[in-house]
C-alpha cells in the first residue's frame, strides 16, 4: 500500500456518550479530538483533501460574482484574513498552519484565475459539500456534523451559529491534520504545482497541462482606420525629420518624441486594430491588457553586422528572459510604418514569416516566442525601415498583482538589455565589447533559445514537478502515468482540431514526452540487468528483444518514408504539400499503419519481459503500462483511419473530386 494512502496515526475513539466537544469547544485541539474519530478512513481523508478546497473555490468565486465589476478584492481579503487568523492561533500546529495557508492560497489562485460564472460557483459550492457527504457514505463513516450539531437541536440560536462559525474556521486545518504524512508533505509542493500549471495556462485557450492542443500564440492584425493611418504618418514623419543614419540602428523611447508624434503614438497604443487583435486570443471577461509604456519605442533597423549584438536579431531568439513566469504574458507588437520589402520577421513555430508593411501588426510573446528577421537582397528597401515596437502586459483579471510584477520586470530587463546592446555596437573600438557582443549576447541567446526549442522550459518544469510529487509520495506510478501518455493526448487533440496549430511546439512536445516515455520503458526493461538482479544471458527474453528491435526498425523506416514533418501530421495540418496517398515505399507498401503497429509491436516486446508486464499472463508488476499505451495508439489509429477531425474527412474529398 502506498504511503500516501495510510490512515493517520492512532485516532482517538468515538465518544461513547454525548458530545464532550460541545462542552469545551474552545480550541483547535479540542475540535480535532471531536473531528478525528469520524475521519479514520485514509480514503475518506484523501477525498476530503480535494472536496473541501472545491467548496472553498465555489464560495470565493460566488463572492466575486456578487461583487460589483466582479472584483476579486473581497475574496482576496477574506482568504488573507482567514490565513492570518489561522497563523495567529497557537493551538494549531505550525505545520498544519502552513499547509492550511497554502491550500487557502491555492483556492484563491484558482478562483481568481478561472473566475467561474454565478451558476458554476453555486455548483462548485454544492459539489464541495455534497461530495464530502458522499465520501463519508462510501467509506462507511459518520460525519462530524451529524454527531455534533445533532446535539444542539432545540438549543439557542447563538450557540448553533457559534458552532457553525468555528467548524468553518477550522475546517481546512482539520482536513490537513488528519491526512497522512505523505499527503501533508505534498501540500508544501502546491506553489510548485501553481508554477508548473501557470506556465501552460497563458491565454483563453490553454488548459494548464501539456496534454491538450496548443494553438499559435503569434497574432496578426492591421491598423486600418483613417485616424490610425494619420497617426502612423505623423510618427514616421517625425522619425525621418531626425535624419537617422542608414547604416546603423536607431531608436527613440516614446517620451523622446515630439509633442505631436508622442500624442499620435499614444493613440496607436490603444488603437482599435491592436486591441481587436488581442481579443481574438484573450477574452474580454477573463484578461486585462495594459500598455507597457516603458518599453514602447520608435525603431529604425540597420543591416546584419556580424560580430556585434545586431546579429542577435538575425538569429533565432527569444527576446525576454521570463519564459517561466506563470499565467501572464508581455506581448511585443511590430507595427510597420512604410512599404517595407526587404526585412521579414519569421516565426519558426508557426512555419510562417511576414514582411510587415505600413499598418501591419505582428504580435508575439516577448518572453516565449522564438523569431528572427531576415533580409531579402533581391528586394532592398528604397528608404528607411521604420517600425513601432508596442508592448502589452496581458494577465487574468483576478491576478492583476502578478501581471503588474511582470510589467515591471520586463521594463527593467529591457532597459538593461538596451544598455548592453548599445555598448556592443562598436566592437572594433573596444576588444572587450567585441567579446561581450559575440559571446555573451549572441552565444547566450542561441543557448537559451535552443533549450526551449528542443525540450521546452515549461516541459522540464512539468517533469520536475511530477518527479517531486512522486518522490514525496514515494509513488513512482504518479510520475510514470503523468509523463508517459502526454504525447498520445497531443496526437489526438491536435489531429482533431488542426486549426491555427502551433506546429513547432507540437513537434517539440510530442518528441520530448515520447523520449521521456521511452527512457522509462528502457529503465523498466533493462533496470534488473543494470542492478545485477537479472543475468543478461540467462534471463533475457530474446523474443521480446526481437520484437523491440524489429518494431523500432520498422518505425524508423516509416519515418524515413514520410519525413519528420510528414510523420507528425504535416500533411493533415497543411505544412507538407502532398497527397494523402503519396507514400508507396516500404513499409507502407506492405504494412497497414506501419508507424503505429510497429510501435505497438515494440511496446508489446517490452511487456513480454516477466518483470515488466509478464507477457500474455499479465502478471508482471507493470502489467497495465503497455496495455494503456496500446489502447491510446489504437484510439489514434482509428482516428487516422477514418480521418476523425473537426472537418471533412480526406477520403470524402477525394471521392468528391
Amino acid at each position: 500500500m502506498n504511503s500516501f494512502y495510510n490512515a493517520p496515526p492512532d485516532p482517538p475513539p468515538p465518544p461513547a456518550h454525548g458530545n464532550p466537544y460541545i462542552a469545551s469547544a474552545d480550541s483547535f485541539t479540542t475540535t480535532l479530538d471531536g473531528f478525528a474519530p469520524y475521519h479514520q478512513s485514509s480514503l475518506n481523508n484523501l477525498l476530503h483533501f480535494f472536496t473541501t478546497p472545491l467548496g472553498m473555490i465555489g464560495v470565493l468565486s460566488l463572492l466575486t460574482c456578487l461583487t460589483p465589476d466582479r472584483s476579486v478584492k473581497p475574496a482576496v481579503s477574506l482568504v488573507l484574513v482567514h490565513a492570518f487568523l489561522l497563523l495567529r492561533d497557537y493551538t494549531i500546529p505550525a505545520a498544519v498552519q502552513a499547509q492550511s495557508a497554502l491550500v487557502l492560497l491555492t483556492c484563491l489562485l484558482l478562483a481568481c484565475c478561472f473566475r467561474p460564472s454565478l451558476k458554476a460557483s453555486l455548483l462548485l459550492t454544492c459539489l464541495g459539500y455534497g461530495l464530502q457527504d458522499l465520501a463519508h457514505w462510501y467509506t462507511g463513516e459518520e460525519t462530524f456534523q451529524q454527531n455534533t450539531w445533532g446535539d444542539l437541536e432545540g438549543g439557542p440560536l447563538g450557540k448553533c451559529a457559534g458552532m457553525f462559525v468555528q467548524h468553518v474556521f477550522y475546517l481546512q486545518p482539520l482536513v490537513c491534520a488528519v491526512q497522512s504524512a505523505a499527503v501533508q508533505n505534498v501540500t508544501y509542493l502546491l506553489p510548485l504545482l501553481w508554477w508548473s500549471g501557470g506556465c501552460y495556462m497563458l491565454d483563453s485557450s490553454c488548459s494548464g497541462l501539456p496534454h491538450t492542443f496548443v494553438s499559435l500564440r503569434a497574432l496578426f492584425g492591421t491598423f486600418s482606420l483613417p485616424c490610425e493611418k494619420r497617426d502612423m504618418k505623423t510618427v514616421r514623419a517625425w522619425a525621418v525629420a531626425q535624419k537617422p543614419p542608414h547604416k546603423k540602428t536607431s531608436h527613440w523611447w516614446v517620451e523622446d518624441l515630439g509633442a505631436e508624434a508622442k500624442a499620435a503614438f499614444k493613440r496607436l497604443e490603444v488603437g482599435e486594430g491592436v486591441m481587436n487583435m488581442f481579443r481574438t486570443r484573450f477574452s474580454e471577461e477573463g484578461y486585462a491588457i495594459d500598455v507597457v509604456a516603458g518599453m514602447n519605442e520608435l525603431y529604425i533597423s540597420g543591416p546584419n553586422r556580424a560580430g556585434t549584438s545586431d546579429q542577435v536579431f538575425f538569429t533565432e531568439h527569444i527576446d525576454g528572459p521570463y519564459i517561466l513566469y506563470p499565467f501572464c504574458s508581455v506581448y511585443r507588437c511590430i507595427v510597420g510604418l512604410d512599404e517595407n520589402t526587404e526585412i521579414s520577421t519569421f516565426f519558426p513555430n508557426a512555419h510562417f514569416g511576414k514582411t510587415a508593411k505600413s499598418g501591419d501588426i505582428l504580435a508575439f510573446d516577448f518572453n516565449r516566442e522564438p523569431h528572427f528577421i531576415q533580409a531579402d537582397p533581391k528586394a532592398p528597401n528604397k528608404d528607411f525601415r521604420i517600425v513601432l515596437k508596442l508592448h502589452y502586459a496581458i494577465y487574468p483579471r483576478g491576478l492583476a498583482a502578478l501581471g503588474h510584477v511582470l510589467h515591471f520586470l520586463n521594463v527593467r530587463y529591457n532597459e538593461l538589455f538596451r544598455a548592453l546592446f548599445l555598448f556592443t555596437l562598436t566592437p572594433k573600438e573596444n576588444s572587450f565589447s567585441g567579446l561581450v557582443g559575440e559571446y555573451a549576447v549572441n552565444g547566450g541567446t542561441v543557448l537559451y533559445n535552443s533549450i526551449d526549442k528542443y525540450m521546452g522550459y515549461n516541459n522540464l518544469l512539468y517533469v520536475g514537478t511530477l518527479g517531486a510529487v512522486a518522490f514525496v509520495l514515494d509513488c513512482y506510478p504518479v510520475f510514470l502515468v503523468g509523463t508517459s501518455y502526454v504525447h498520445y493526448c497531443r496526437y489526438i487533440s491536435t489531429y482533431y482540431i488542426r486549426k491555427n496549430v502551433n506546429y513547432g511546439l507540437f513537434k517539440r512536445d510530442v518528441l520530448f514526452f515520447k523520449g521521456v516515455m521511452l527512457l522509462q520503458m528502457l529503465r523498466l526493461v533493462m533496470g534488473p540487468f543494470a542492478d545485477g538482479s537479472k543475468d543478461l544471458l540467462a534471463d533475457m527474453n530474446f523474443v521480446g528483444l526481437a520484437m523491440i528491435v524489429g518494431g523500432y526498425l520498422v518505425s524508423m523506416a516509416a519515418t524515413a518514408a514520410l519525413g519528420v514533418d510528414g510523420t507528425y501530421f504535416g500533411i493533415e495540418l497543411g505544412f507538407v504539400k502532398a497527397d494523402y496517398m503519396f507514400v508507396n515505399s516500404f513499409p507502407y507498401n506492405c504494412i497497414p499503419h506501419p508507424m503505429i503497429l510497429s510501435q505497438v509491436v515494440a511496446l508489446s516486446g517490452m511487456h513480454a519481459f516477466s518483470w515488466v508486464g509478464g507477457g500474455l499472463k499479465f502478471d508482471g508488476p507493470w502489467w497495465w503500462v503497455v496495455p494503456v499505451h496500446c489502447a491510446l495508439y489504437f484510439t489514434h489509429m482509428a482516428q487516422e483511419n477514418w480521418d476523425v477531425w473537426d472537418g471533412e474527412p480526406w477520403f470524402k474529398k477525394v471521392k468528391a473530386d
